[in-house]
């Protein structure tokens, strides 16, 4: 035997094919098997839209159209309601049960029937009537269709608006301004306006489409009226465009009062320009219509003119309804016909016809009558609605060649698919039938009653729509789900995308989808979506009727271990259970404070019906989490100075660049995809935010969230300290560009130089400079004093801040008591990598002052560097390698000693004394080091290391002996030589032989400078 599960009573490829959205696509068979009574209302034209007016059948209509007196011959009845609402379907009921009569016509405008060809051949081409005028119109209209392609229409459409706004009278109010062939009319004329006025999708292109040619199945509606979009207000470059018309696009960009006034004023005049368009002016279509009646008139006939939608007469209304509401009895002698209309129009597009018309019409017949219907879910709707559906579902299930063989359309009754099924009781009493004995599946009550919601017509879910129901809800399911039910995967995630939870329909809470997910792991969307649509959201995890899970394939959960309540329904008594309909927290709801029961409820439809949860409600969540990670922080890894409030406002905000929440307002702010946490809209977050409001006063059971709470923020605190590094500059990236500044200031003081130990060089970096003066300043180039200085005036803040970055201290004003070397000595490292500077991209604040002329380094260095080796050279010159400081400053002792005797001593005696006995002091070592230092340089392999031995030269405080000792051997070289030509002159006389010894000491010296 057969098994009721995954079953397809229907094809989908002949559901697809029978199933039309359309009420005048399907075939009568079709029509009249799927024909479900209209909810009809006939009310006053003038009555609000929500006055219920007096219920109807469409006999009523039927009989209440054709039997009614036509007053002057007249009768204009309109069908009015929102698209979809079954108009073109009561327009088409009545032409299916009203044949033309030998005192009757019947002329019957179909809404497919779009092009401007097939409507004014439909209302010509009558049996027993002709004339050389309407033979020429005829030929006219014919010629025109084959002349005119799409592109050329909409060139003429733009044209003749132009033409019709320029001489159309000025609106009343501040739209006069528009008016006139030098304003809105020229504008259209504009180059660049009209190509904006052209692009795919604008009204002009798909309104000349639709003129010449028909509508087809599934086509979205002509358009009717201009709308904002259609304005050329966003013009990629305005500037091409006219002054004048540049001009006036800014009016009417700037101020919106006009540009209402422009729509209006485009769409009154559209019909106007398509029937210029058509070479249809001069009332020729209302003579040749007037000509109709008059020889009908003759012929004792009346006109029936059904009309499925008013729309497709655009371009010939102003002619056609001129025509139809012209009195046919004059004088007591009827000589035109009279002519009945039934003309289907949206209610909209009625409030906008002539005045006269609606006259004539409120004349003829005082009400209309009016399909737009609530949706009623009482006791009457529900029966109406499934039987709707139901006879959809049966013409599915038969098809459409069946119910043609059936000859539904002369009376047959239509065949019930559901009476030969073999599964019709288990089917019928687990998803339910029609009154008509239809069955719902795959479908039940509250599956059809929400999708229907879901997919609401012109975004109102409490209207009942036909077509909407049709195109949206059972032609989908049948056709574009059938795999997933034959599969066994229905219902799954497409249905769950497409049918959403609706407004006024409940949801499923969280704390059930949590339960479901807990206990359903392989199929938990599924049994969700199979919960919320055919369960109708039950408040706890339940089992439905057994047959409908098997149907569906989804299995029976074991739910033994729960309290088991009235028939299938069962609850878990635990920290989650939401007792009562809707109660946002637990059977104490009502005591909770009322702004924490509506932040719950605010959750609770944020999950459930993926409404946006509200701004205070999000905030809230934020807030609360934020400062979990706050109260969690130690800031001890990193180890830096704990930040204030101040701080962490700017730093750690409380929006969603930190705490993001899917689908809670204020979501858009700038850094909000790349915030540390977030929260996707799901049924275990949902428990959780709910959970974490109820622990907030005080509500027990809720130690899950609050564990959860602490597991965030152990797990965000890094989160944080980066945060705020970054708010102060202390990126790893900013850190090592700060410590590079400091310990190229440290060069420039002595106290860093390629080379050192990172230790070395992390003390170096963290001082301040506040104590530093360089022994060898005097020998210092000023290009390298001034940079120093100028780092120097900058370098507390550069330091005081590396400090915060990478110490601890106590107190809010404490200062920095320990050091994280761990993070320290990698930045230090990292820093010293480069010992030059180039200015980067972005540089935090806090250096700013001390990296001034920086970039000068190596520069300064290499100058520096030059400097020592003249220097060297020069001591060089004086004092060869080799010879020792004692031996010269004894040479030039004993030389000085007789010079002094021989009257040869210095000018500056007291001077050069001062000198001599100041560099017997002196380490004349400080010479041999500063030369090798220079060899090293010259030894260096390679650009970057004869860089860093030039630096760790010129770094390198030399002291002050250098320059005493280059001071004492100029000076002394200066005396000695030139007194070495007057001691050659002594000879003879009492003085030679201390001249003589003065000469030997200057042999001496000249060896030795030699």
């Amino acid at each position: 035997m057969a098994e009721f599960r995954q079953f397809l009573c229907w094809s989908p490829i002949e559901a697809a094919t029978t199933i039309s959205t359309e009420a005048v696509s399907p075939s009568p068979s079709v029509f009249f098997a799927t024909h479900a009574p209209l909810r009809i209302r006939r009310r006053h034209p003038e009555a609000k839209t929500d006055d219920p007016g007096t219920a109807v059948t469409e006999e009523d209509v039927r009989r209440d159209f054709l039997g009614r007196d036509t007053p002057n011959g007249v009768l204009l009845m309109p069908v009015t309601g929102e698209s979809g609402t079954g108009k073109s379907h009561l327009v088409r009921w009545v032409h299916e049960l009203t044949p033309s009569t030998d005192k009757r016509v019947v002329i019957y405008l179909p809404k497919t029937s779009t092009s401007l060809r097939a409507v004014v051949r439909t209302l010509l081409d009558q049996p027993g009537v002709d004339s050389p005028e309407l033979a020429q119109l005829r030929a006219d209209v014919d010629r025109m269709s084959s002349e005119l392609d799409v592109e050329s229409l909409e060139r003429r459409l733009i044209n003749e608006l132009s033409e019709a706004v320029a001489v159309a009278d000025a609106r009343p109010g501040q739209g006069r301004v528009l008016a006139g062939p030098g304003n809105l009319a020229l504008l259209l004329l504009d180059p660049h306006v009209r190509d904006h006025l052209l692009q795919k999708g604008k009204l002009i292109p798909r309104l000349a489409a639709s003129l010449l040619s028909d509508r087809q199945d599934g086509e979205d509606d002509r358009p009717t009226a201009f709308s904002i979009t259609d304005l050329p207000l966003d013009i990629a470059d305005v500037n091409k465009a006219s002054d004048k018309a540049r001009r006036l696009l800014s009016l009417i960009t700037n101020r919106p009062e006009l540009q209402t006034a422009a729509i209006d004023i485009l769409t009154e005049q559209l019909p106007v320009a398509i029937t210029a368009a058509w070479n249809m002016g001069g009332g020729r279509l209302q003579q040749a219509m007037l000509e109709i009646r008059r020889q009908y008139a003759a012929q004792g006939k009346e006109i029936v003119l059904l009309i499925e939608d008013f729309v497709v007469l655009q371009g010939v209304q102003r002619d056609l309804l001129d025509a139809l509401i012209e009195a046919g009895v004059r004088s007591g002698k009827a000589e035109l016909a009279p002519v009945r209309t039934l003309m289907a129009v949206t209610t909209g597009y009625f409030a906008r016809l002539a005045e006269t018309v609606l006259t004539r019409a409120k004349a003829a017949t005082p009400y209309l009558y009016d399909l737009d219907a609530g949706f009623d879910t009482g006791e009457q709707g529900r029966s109406d609605i499934t039987a709707f559906a139901g006879r959809y579902l049966n013409a599915a299930r038969v098809g459409r060649e069946a119910l043609d063989n059936a000859n539904i359309a002369n009376g047959a009754d239509v065949p019930n698919r559901c009476v030969t099924c073999e599964f019709q009781e288990t089917c019928h009493s687990t998803f339910g039938a029609s009154v008509d004995g239809h069955g719902l599946y795959p479908f039940n009550w509250p599956t059809l009653r929400r999708a229907i919601r879901a997919r609401p017509a012109h975004n109102n879910p409490n209207s009942f729509n036909p077509r909407a129901v049709i195109g949206e809800v059972i032609r989908p399911v049948l056709v574009d789900h059938a795999h997933a039910l034959r599969d066994g995967s229905f219902p799954d995630q497409r249905f769950s995308e497409d049918y959403r939870t609706p407004a006024g329909e409940d949801y499923m809470l969280g704390a059930v989808q949590r339960e479901i997910e807990e206990r359903d792991h392989a199929d938990a969307s599924r049994r969700k979506a199979f919960l919320e649509f055919w369960g109708d959201a039950p408040d706890q995890i339940t089992n439905l009727d057994p047959a409908m899970h098997a149907a569906f394939g989804i299995g029976l959960l074991d739910l033994n271990d729960l309290a088991s309540g009235p028939g299938h329904t069962t609850t878990r008594a635990t920290e989650d259970t939401t007792p009562g309909r809707r109660k946002p927290a637990s059977a104490n709801a009502q005591e909770l404070p009322r702004a924490l029961a509506m932040m719950i409820d605010h959750v609770e439809e944020w999950q459930g019906r993926h409404s946006q949860l509200p701004q205070t409600t999000a905030a809230h969540l934020r807030g609360t989490i934020r400062q979990a990670v706050i109260n969690r922080c130690m800031w001890i890894d990193p180890v830096v100075a704990d930040p204030q409030s101040a701080e962490l406002d700017r730093a750690w905000p409380s929006n969603s660049t930190v705490v993001s929440i899917e689908g809670a307002a204020s979501e858009r702010l700038p850094g909000t995809a790349d915030a540390p946490i977030l929260f996707k809209r799901n049924p275990s977050n949902a428990t959780f935010f709910r959970q974490i409001l109820l622990a907030s006063v005080g509500v027990a059971g809720n130690a899950a969230a609050i564990r959860r709470l602490h597991e965030i923020a152990e797990h965000h605190q890094p989160d944080l300290q980066r945060a705020v590094q970054r708010h102060r500059g202390f990126s790893n990236r900013e850190l090592i560009l700060g410590f590079r500044a400091s310990l190229l200031g440290a060069a420039l003081a002595g106290h860093a130089w390629p080379g050192m130990k990172d230790t070395e060089l992390l003390n170096a970096a963290l001082a301040d400079g506040s104590g530093w003066e360089r022994a060898d300043g005097l020998s210092r180039t000023p290009q390298w004093n001034r940079l120093w200085e100028a780092h120097r005036s900058g370098r507390g803040e550069l330091v005081a801040r590396l400090r915060d970055s990478v110490g601890f201290t106590r107190g809010v004003r404490g200062n920095v008591r320990i050091v994280d070397g761990t993070r320290a000595l990698p930045l230090v490292g990292e820093a010293s990598q480069e010992w030059a500077w180039e200015r980067p991209d972005k540089l935090p604040s806090w250096a700013t002052k001390a990296v001034s002329g920086l970039n000068q380094f190596a520069v300064v260095a290499d100058a520096q560097f030059a400097d020592l080796q003249h220097t060297l050279e020069k001591v060089r010159a004086l004092l060869p390698a080799g010879v020792s400081g004692a031996e010269t400053v004894l040479a030039v002792d004993q030389a000085l000693r007789a010079a002094v005797d021989e009257g040869l001593g210095p000018v500056d005696l007291p001077t050069f004394r001062s000198l001599l006995a100041d560099v017997r002091q002196r380490d004349w070592k400080s010479i041999d080091r500063l030369e090798r230092d220079i060899a090293r340089v010259a030894a260096a392999e390679d650009d970057d290391s004869r860089f860093r031995a030039v630096l760790a030269t010129c770094a390198a405080d030399r002291g002050a002996d250098l320059a005493a000792i280059e001071r004492f051997l100029v000076a002394g070289n200066a005396w000695l030589t030139e007194r070495l030509d007057q001691a050659r002159l002594k000879t003879g006389g009492s003085g030679e032989s201390a001249a003589l010894r003065v000469q030997e000491v200057l042999r001496q010296w000249a060896e030795v400078g030699a």
